[in-house]
C-alpha cells in the first residue's frame, strides 16, 4: 500500500506545484487560492489536501523551495563551467539575474504586491533568504575559496542580486556578461583578495 502511495505522491506534488506557479505568475498571491490551485492541477480539493495538509502556506512554501531548486541548479551549470573564481561569480551574478527578471511569478508580485515581496527580503525574513541562498551557493565556490569565505561571498553575491533585482541600476546591466564581469572586476575581486588572499581569481 505505501509503495503505490509513495509512487502517487510526487506526481501529485509536482501537478500542485506547478499550478501554483502558473497561478501566482497569472493573478498573484493575493487572489490566488486552494480552489485556483486545485482546479489548475486538474485534482480534486480533498487531494490536493492531503499532498499540502497545511493549505495555502505549504503549497507556496512547496513553491518557493521548487523555484530555489531550479534556480540553484542554473547557477550550478554555469559555476561548473569556469575556471576561477572571476568566472564563478561573474557567472553567478548573470545566471541569478536572467532567471529572477525572467521569471513570471515574480514579475507579477513585483508589479502588483511589491510588498508581498519585500516581506520576504526585509528584516528576519531577508536573514531566512541569505542563510538558504548562501547555504547552496557556498559549496559552490569552494573549488576557488576555503568553507568560511565561500559562505561570506555567497552572502555578498545573493545581497547584490537582490538589490538589483529591487533596484536595477542604469548604469550596470548584470544580466550582460560583460556588465557582470565589470562589477566583478572593480568591486568583488578586490573585496575577496582583502578577505582571503590565496583564493584563485
Amino acid at each position: 500500500m505505501s509503495d503505490s502511495h509513495d509512487a502517487v505522491a510526487p506526481s501529485v506534488r509536482e501537478r500542485v506545484v506547478a499550478a501554483a506557479l502558473r497561478c501566482l505568475a497569472a493573478q498573484g498571491l493575493r487572489r490566488t487560492t486552494v480552489d485556483d490551485v486545485a482546479v489548475e492541477s486538474g485534482i480534486s480539493r480533498a487531494t490536493l489536501y492531503r499532498a499540502f495538509p497545511g493549505g495555502r502556506d505549504t503549497i507556496v512554501a512547496a513553491v518557493l523551495d521548487a523555484e530555489l531548486d531550479r534556480l540553484s541548479d542554473a547557477i550550478e551549470s554555469e559555476v561548473a563551467a569556469a575556471s576561477d573564481l572571476r568566472g564563478a561569480l561573474a557567472r553567478t551574478l548573470r545566471v541569478a539575474t536572467v532567471w529572477l527578471t525572467a521569471n513570471e511569478a515574480i514579475a507579477t508580485l513585483m508589479f502588483d504586491e511589491p510588498a508581498v515581496l519585500l516581506t520576504h527580503l526585509e528584516f528576519e525574513q531577508m536573514d531566512r533568504t541569505l542563510a538558504v541562498s548562501s547555504a547552496r551557493l557556498a559549496p559552490l565556490l569552494r573549488r576557488f575559496l576555503d568553507a568560511d569565505a565561500a559562505e561570506r561571498v555567497g552572502e555578498w553575491v545573493t545581497r547584490l542580486v537582490v538589490s538589483y533585482l529591487l533596484f536595477p541600476s542604469d548604469e550596470i546591466d548584470l544580466s550582460d556578461p560583460a556588465g557582470a564581469a565589470a562589477l566583478v572586476e572593480r568591486h568583488m575581486l578586490p573585496a575577496v583578495a582583502a578577505l582571503h588572499p590565496q583564493a584563485s581569481v
